[in-house]
């Protein structure tokens, strides 16, 4: 527990130190850099060797390169983003109903995309500001410790017990309740995302938006939960002392940021 408690200020101290830099070369390689660490603990999850992950790595080191030079919503973002939201919304409750999820070359590349995609939308977002890209994690954080919360004191009936059984549905209310009144607090002091969406449309489509994001979130954990049990691991990783990997910290962030990023845009 203490070791957690330790790793968790250690990520927030590094993140106040990025902030504090203020430069956007350095929080977007900063980004980058986890991103490849989670597609790499992906791919591991996959059971691929070294010789296996580099064409998948080297694919995600070009197209990245790409979106890191891209300052605009263009045609190739908006191709890796919508592909993402489709994935997310439509495949994987599929999946998690099948409790099985894409094997072979379809399972690698489904990697690269979705890792792409979050990367894209990670930059989109600190374009609009590091508070603004902070809203979007806090969605997310702010739904897993809530679930776990809720699920702990109040929970009692099973949300998939077959792939993750601490989970609850109460749990999940309990995730929903809090965004929703993170939603309120923002709007009420013009923070993050939700206000510019507020400002676009209206008080009842932020919840909305808030609603949608926070069972992306719920099914991000879910899916990463069945890719460890198909591997028969607890962790992706152990680069992080009590928390597991990269992956296992940001598993519903890369579900939710290309979602969030598509919303948004589509009402712009």
């Amino acid at each position: 527990m203490i070791t957690r408690l330790f790793t968790a200020a250690a990520l927030l101290l590094i993140t106040f130190i990025l902030a504090l830099i203020g430069n956007y070369f350095v929080l977007k390689t900063f980004v980058f850099f986890i991103h490849t660490v989670i597609l790499w603990e992906w791919l591991g999850l996959l059971n691929k060797n070294f010789f296996q992950k580099s064409l998948p790595i080297s694919i995600f080191f070009l197209c990245s390169a790409i979106a890191f030079e891209k300052n605009d919503y263009d045609l190739f973002i908006s191709f890796i983003i919508n592909l993402s939201v489709f994935f997310w919304i439509i495949l994987v409750p599929i999946i998690l109903y099948r409790g099985k999820t894409f094997s072979g070359v379809l399972g690698l590349y489904s990697a690269v995309l979705i890792t792409l995609s979050s990367f894209c939308a990670s930059l989109w977002a600190l374009e609009n500001g590091l508070f603004y890209f902070l809203s979007i994690l806090l969605v997310v954080w702010i739904a897993d410790t809530s679930a776990y919360i809720t699920g702990r004191v109040l929970g009692k009936k099973k949300l998939a017990p077959k792939i993750s059984p601490k989970k609850t549905i109460e749990g999940v209310y309990g995730a929903l309740f809090a965004n929703i009144v993170f939603a309120l607090i923002c709007i009420e002091f013009h923070f993050g995302w939700m206000e510019e969406f507020k400002q676009l449309t209206n008080f009842f489509l932020v919840f909305l938006l808030v609603i949608w994001a926070t069972l992306i979130s719920v099914m991000g954990d879910l899916f990463q939960s069945l890719l460890k049990r198909e591997a028969k691991v607890k962790d992706s990783g152990s680069l992080l002392p009590g928390h597991g990997g990269f992956y296992d910290r940001f598993d519903a962030v890369i579900a939710v940021c290309p979602f969030l990023m598509f919303s948004v845009k589509l009402v712009q």
